[in-house]
């Protein structure tokens, strides 16, 4: 119990950086403590839409049934992709598996840590559901009492059946065993699903004419959502051990619980430590030297390296470019396949109907662009890592005879790039479906250009003065960088704050005139943190290294 205790705290300080005797580890609460209130709208959709659902209590079980079955969605959705990094692609591994303890302590101390993560993912769900379920009239203090457990125990099966299957995958396929490998597929994977997704929830939102067929479909047919929900095994007894106050199937949870528990255990015995001896971890840091020598500018040497960097290290071309392509892809597919959507082009090119006639079209377009442009921006990721993927080499921005100025417009520019490919992609869809000259995508691009330059400027900025450099392997530097959420938080803050007056004021009828006023305020934002930016990143940088 020692050996578990120990090396399951030093994993946790390692993955989460919450020592809160370091510098950095109060940083990373005062960061959780941000996410923690911007996520309280989504706590407040989720309230509602549970609340609405236990109001009529009548559908009580099914509500509660579908809330655990998404909630176990999304749990074993993160399972898949953070259970192989964690198990079998850290770093630390190396070291865990020459010390003087048993395989049963690494698996246990790296199984809490993934599970760490999925509480924190069910968090958002559970607790919502929770006060929606009591605030609904539902006071069964029993009904309470059971509902807290679950809290801790409804991803536990979804957790234990992520990790068999990956381990039985990796321990038959060597194929996947190589980490730079498996990140890429895994991306393209993830890219796959989310656009079957996105096509099936189209093609749902197509073929539901009345507003409340849904809820007809919950009263009088749920048998075809409660195949959906039953894949999660657990979630039928756990929803009715809480809405019927049954024991009975509290204690069925917790039997298939453990029965999946004795089984994650056998095959860790079985599976675990043959494949993670033999799993290999990213190359990105042994791969030869290239000599950039007479190849042009020092500038255009340097950007290339930035670039090559990016596209090359598996790790992150899988988390900030192709997850970045998502969403434009995703509505491609959807305007290519979602019925009525051919036929709203063909009504209005046959009607004659003149777009730019009848609006503003133009300054429409900058405004669209500048929204896309803040979403493109500060969804790769790129920027908002720029300083921590140098990781350990971090000193080598400062010391070189280059102007820091130009690197860090270097490192923004290629954040800036995959940002505006971002926003190109989304006017496939847009012409899709309306006709207008496609030459009037040059006012669209010059707004999505602006955004895309503040919001890669702040994400520069962000990440410049609090880069995380102690990681483990080239994922964790992306995926679990807190900077790349701050960065979100701040461009989407002042988007609010320009947004947020044209409807508290009702400024529809001068809303040409705010529009450019707000256009003018972001491009002075702009030229401000372009300016700054490298200034104060040197400063911070140099006084750290003192």
């Amino acid at each position: 119990m020692r050996d578990f205790l120990t090396v399951t705290k030093a994993l946790f300080k390692a993955n989460y950086g919450m020592d809160l005797k370091s510098k950095q580890g109060k940083k990373g609460i005062v960061v959780a403590a941000v996410l923690v209130v911007c996520l309280l709208p989504t706590f407040a959709l989720l309230f509602n839409m549970f609340q609405t659902g236990f109001a009529a209590h009548t559908i009580d079980l099914l509500i509660m049934e579908m809330g655990f079955a998404m909630i176990c969605f999304l749990m074993l959705w993160t399972a898949l992709f953070i259970f192989p990094s964690i198990f079998y692609f850290s770093n630390d591994l190396e070291h865990l598996l020459v010390l003087p303890i048993t395989p049963r302590v690494i698996v246990a101390s790296k199984f809490v840590i993934v599970y760490v993560s999925l509480l924190l993912v069910s968090l958002l769900g559970m607790v919502p559901m929770l006060i929606a379920y009591i605030s609904a009239g539902n006071v069964n203090i029993l009904s309470i009492v059971l509902f807290i457990p679950q809290i801790l125990l409804i991803g536990a099966p979804t957790a234990f059946v992520a990790s068999i299957f990956w381990m039985i995958i990796l321990r038959l396929l060597p194929f996947f065993k190589n980490k730079d490998r498996f990140n890429m597929i895994t991306g393209i994977l993830s890219i796959g699903i989310a656009v079957l997704i996105g096509i099936g929830s189209s093609q749902l939102g197509a073929n539901v004419e009345n507003p409340m067929f849904l809820m007809d479909m919950l009263q009088n047919n749920p048998e075809n959502l409660l195949k959906i929900v039953r894949i999660f095994v657990n979630v039928p007894f756990a929803a009715r051990s809480i809405v019927e106050v049954s024991f009975v199937d509290f204690l069925i949870t917790l039997a298939i619980t453990l029965i999946l528990g004795v089984i994650f255990v056998i095959c860790a015995d079985r599976l675990y430590l043959s494949a993670a001896r033999e799993s290999k971890v990213s190359s990105a840091g042994r791969k030869k030297k290239v000599s950039y020598r007479n190849q042009g500018s020092v500038s255009w040497s340097y950007w290339k390296v930035e670039f090559l960097r990016l596209v090359r290290t598996p790790a992150y071309m899988a988390n900030c470019v192709l997850s970045a392509l998502v969403m434009p892809v995703m509505f491609i597919v959807m305007a290519i396949v979602t019925p009525g959507m051919s036929e709203i082009k063909e009504m209005l090119t046959s009607q004659a109907i003149v777009i730019q006639d009848l609006v503003n079209l133009p300054l429409i377009l900058v405004i669209a662009g500048a929204a896309v442009g803040f979403f493109a921006g500060s969804l790769n990721g790129i920027s908002a890592t720029a300083f921590s993927r140098e990781g350990k080499n971090l000193d080598f921005v400062k010391y070189i005879p280059f102007d820091f100025t130009k690197q860090v417009m270097i490192k923004g520019s290629v954040g800036i790039l995959f940002s505006v490919l971002t926003c190109v992609l989304m006017l496939f869809s847009v012409h899709m479906i309306l006709p207008y000259p496609i030459w009037y995508d040059v006012f669209f691009l010059l707004g999505s250009i602006l955004t895309t330059v503040l919001v890669n400027a702040i994400a520069i900025f962000v990440d410049g003065i609090h880069p995380k450099t102690d990681w483990e392997d080239e994922t964790s530097a992306v995926k679990n960088n807190m900077n790349v959420v701050l960065e979100f938080l701040i461009s989407w803050a002042i988007l609010a704050v320009t947004v947020a007056p044209f409807f508290l004021f009702d400024l529809m009828a001068s809303w040409e005139m705010y529009s450019i006023i707000m256009l003018v305020i972001i491009l002075l934002i702009t030229i401000g943190f372009v300016i700054i930016t490298p200034k104060v990143i040197l400063k911070h940088l140099m006084q750290t290294s003192k």
